[in-house]
């Protein structure tokens, strides 16, 4: 009737307004993460051509992450925007679908970073992964993502739940993947979802481990090893020049370098190097534990309501917020890599700074 629509339309502008706050959080993580990933992909493709061997996956990565972004937060917010009720299947279906299946993808992608940096960091002879065996990686990922992930456009769709509104029931349609009329089919989809992202969570981190103790022995070497090394090195060097121009002029001596910047020179190349080596690898690290930190909540509340599409809507603003946001919390994960890229990756840190001063930063 004209009254129940008249009310549905004031329903939904409740809504808007109650769920603000969350929907205004989630286009700040909009912006930020177009302009983070955005960043990442200049840099990394057009800016460091030369280091792509051992960054080869990060673009990929930045490019899921920069989908994700777009797809997850325009949807959400148009959603709660809108004031007006969805009744095409299609508006549901295929924005979902794309969500998850960047999502993904990107999960995906830092297990093949991580597989790589383990084949290199073992440091054996035929130890490196082909340009060719990398390209098919990426395909064989989006071949994944979209197959694990196509169910959603079956299980997904409009569904309509009843709710009150001014001491009226009214009947609302909404968007929300438990759609199909086969709910144990439904639940069982969510669940082997959920062991994918636990089982690639413990894979990465499993190879992270080995990697870390390799890691860890060569830091330590470096500091019990390689400096007295430098110095013992350095010191001798210094000596024979010294001595062997010894009988020559003050204008000759100042040619050659004194004891104290060669020193310098060789222990700052060599903790240079150690520092590069140890900041690439654990931004992988800490990019893997914000990835299981990220969807773990999502997931649950994600079971939560999963068998009731106004679970949300009738808790108070506050709540109703929070649990939103925790539900979303993935959008983290996909907004905070460049934040990494940027603190822990030396090189680009360098070449961003290079593009932002005339004179550039310091030299990695």
């Amino acid at each position: 009737s004209e009254n129940e629509s008249e009310l549905v339309r004031q329903w939904l502008e409740y809504m808007a307004q109650k769920n603000l706050p969350h929907v205004m959080l989630v286009l700040m993580f909009l912006i930020v993460g177009i302009v983070g990933n955005t960043i990442v992909i200049y840099v990394y493709v057009f800016k460091m051509r030369r280091c792509r061997e051992d960054r080869f996956f990060i673009p990929a990565l930045a490019v899921a992450d920069l989908l994700a972004t777009i797809v997850t937060c325009l949807y959400h917010s148009i959603k709660t925007l809108v004031v007006r009720s969805v009744e095409d299947d299609i508006y549901c279906k295929v924005p979902l679908f794309f969500m998850w299946s960047t999502s993904t993808a990107s999960a995906m992608l830092l297990l093949m970073i991580a597989i790589h940096r383990f084949v290199k960091v073992r440091q054996q002879p035929g130890n490196k992964l082909s340009s060719r065996l990398k390209k098919g990686a990426i395909l064989l990922t989006i071949i994944v993502s979209i197959s694990i992930n196509a169910p959603i456009l079956y299980f997904s769709g409009i569904g309509k739940f009843t709710t009150q509104f001014k001491e009226h029931n009214i009947t609302v349609s909404a968007c929300f993947t438990g759609n199909s009329g086969h709910e144990s089919l439904e639940k069982a989809y969510l669940i082997f979802l959920f062991l994918v992202a636990v089982a690639n969570i413990i894979a990465t981190t499993g190879l992270y481990i080995p990697i870390g103790c390799v890691i860890y022995k060569l830091s330590k070497e470096s500091k019990g090893n390689d400096r007295p090394r430098s110095r013992s090195r350095a010191f001798s060097f210094v000596a024979e020049t010294q001595s062997s121009i010894s009988d020559n002029s003050d204008n000759r001596e100042k040619k050659f370098p004194t004891l104290s910047k060669l020193d310098k020179v060789k222990l700052n190349r060599q903790e240079s190097r150690t520092r590069n080596r140890t900041n690439f690898n654990m931004m992988f690290a800490i990019l893997v534990l914000f990835y299981a930190v990220s969807y773990f909540p999502s997931f649950i509340f994600v079971f939560l309501s999963r068998d009731d599409p106004n679970y949300y809507n009738r808790l108070p603003s506050a709540l109703s917020n929070l649990y939103y946001t925790l539900q979303r919390l993935f959008i983290v994960n996909h907004i905070i890599n460049p934040l990494v890229y940027g603190y822990f990756d030396l090189k680009f840190r360098q070449k961003l700074a290079s593009m932002c001063c005339s004179k550039g930063g310091r030299k990695y």
